[in-house]
């Protein structure tokens, strides 16, 4: 179990995907992600990103450009270099 709030567990297992997405008739994305860490703590988040937000652009490509009206699994993001 982590000592602290902030210390980083690694996920317990390598995932084909983190959740999933569905991006609403006026463009905002609605995202459900889930992980489990290897001492069994879970984490589940919803985001909601609006189209202007200034992670939009970056979560729309990381959907594989999703359109209005679809859904898709939500593939891993890559590690963020320390």
């Amino acid at each position: 179990m982590a000592t602290s709030p902030n210390e980083f567990q690694p996920p317990a297992k390598k995932v084909d995907n983190v959740g999933s997405a569905y991006m609403e008739s006026d463009g905002t994305l609605e995202m459900r992600l889930r992980t489990e860490t290897n001492d069994g703590t879970i984490g589940e988040a919803l985001l909601v990103i609006p189209p202007g937000d200034p992670r939009y652009a970056s979560m729309v490509k990381h959907l594989d450009n999703i359109k209005p009206g679809e859904g898709r699994s939500i593939k891993p993001f890559p590690a963020e270099e320390a």
